[in-house]
């Protein structure tokens, strides 16, 4: 089978490891963003762009810029790393095509994106196409865990008309999903000797304790309902505690999922959180260490209009969904960007032990993007 410039670009991604260490010190060279972002500034600074690396390291993010002195600006956004290989069915990173589908680790989820936005850019400046707009293209370390990543770019004040974040949406346009809050509650206690448990103060009791409050406040929260997304929700996901059986023990945890519908403020879910426990001195609420707002992109959005257009051209209808999972963007609705998320792949794809991606998805959205770039 002959390959296509742009199968070839993604069979590339794929073949380098990312992989997300997701909190753990993990060690080896694929649990590192960095051979990628190497890979893509060499690559994309030979066509021209100027690119910055920002944060060099393990978990580095990339973003290049295409100034062609045009009055719009339109970021692509695709995160670059992936969850675990280790529980595949296949060779994670051995970008093998079988039936119309490229198989492995990110193929779906995000490479086929970046592998879009990347050809899009460079067909378009190699065919001489009368680009209409500026871009800046990134891609960003830790989204999987922390969203880590976009949140180092901040700090880079990104201006822009438009912004095209890459998840597997199966070419629809995602404009509604939740956010989510994740942060431990943490016991403090006093240890002793089981036989005289009272001599101490068990840590686990406490922290069981917050569990209920947690659970309670969970269906409170069910009182609320956004017209699309339902209710905001919290899980209590993993606990843990105590050294040995016979020891009261002095310290206990529990990690917490809270899912924000849009509209709800962060600071105002922490604010929630530290009132449940604000009459138990024990307990120390941690920061989040994963915090990002839910998203919704206005019916009338001027993107949702222009990219309708361009898909148009290609036999292509873009339908409106909504999901239950996080995304890049509500970083760029922050900065008061309009923002879809767009792209090849079934989330049903994605995090699977035999991950995929249809080729012909990812044709078509880079063929999209490419009549985007150059759309009035």
């Amino acid at each position: 089978m002959v390959k296509s410039n742009l199968q070839r670009l993604l069979g590339d991604l794929v073949a380098i490891p990312s992989v997300n260490p997701m909190g753990v010190d993990h060690q080896g060279e694929e649990y590192s963003e960095a051979q990628i972002v190497d890979y893509l500034a060499s690559r994309l600074k030979k066509n021209g762009l100027d690119v910055e690396v920002v944060s060099p390291g393990l978990h580095p993010c990339i973003v290049a810029k295409y100034d062609g002195g045009h009055k719009e600006t339109v970021v692509l956004d695709a995160h670059l790393d992936t969850v675990s290989h280790l529980e595949m069915s296949i060779k994670p990173f051995d970008p093998i095509i079988r039936d119309g589908l490229m198989y492995g680790r990110g193929s779906c989820d995000t490479k086929a994106s970046m592998a879009c936005w990347v050809d899009a850019l460079e067909a378009s400046l190699a065919q001489g196409k009368t680009l209409t707009k500026n871009v800046i293209l990134v891609g960003c370390s830790d989204e999987e865990y922390s969203f880590g990543g976009i949140q180092l770019l901040r700090e880079l004040d990104l201006k822009a008309d438009y912004a095209i974040v890459g998840e597997p949406t199966e070419l629809k346009a995602l404009i509604t999903h939740k956010g989510v809050y994740r942060c431990y509650f943490r016991a403090k206690g006093i240890s002793c000797h089981s036989s005289f448990p009272d001599q101490g103060s068990n840590a686990i009791y406490a922290i069981a304790e917050v569990v209920r409050r947690l659970e309670r406040y969970h269906r409170k929260l069910q009182s609320i309902v956004h017209p699309v997304m339902g209710s905001p929700s919290l899980s209590v996901g993993m606990i843990g505690g105590g050294t040995t059986v016979n020891t009261v023990p002095s310290s206990a945890w529990t990690e917490i999922d809270r899912r924000l519908i849009p509209g709800e403020d962060p600071e105002v879910v922490r604010a929630e959180l530290l009132d449940l426990v604000k009459d138990m001195d024990a307990i120390e609420v941690s920061a989040p260490y994963v915090c990002s707002r839910g998203f919704e992109e206005p019916a009338n959005s001027p993107l949702l209009a222009k990219l309708s257009k361009c898909c148009a051209l290609h036999q292509q209808p873009l339908m409106k969904t909504i999901a239950p999972y996080g995304t890049h963007a509500p970083f760029y609705r922050d900065l008061n960007i309009p923002t879809l998320v767009f792209g090849p792949g079934s989330i049903e794809r994605a995090h699977t032990h035999c991950e995929y991606v249809e080729l012909d998805q990812v044709d078509k959205v880079s063929r999209i993007i490419m009549s985007f770039l150059s759309s009035n």
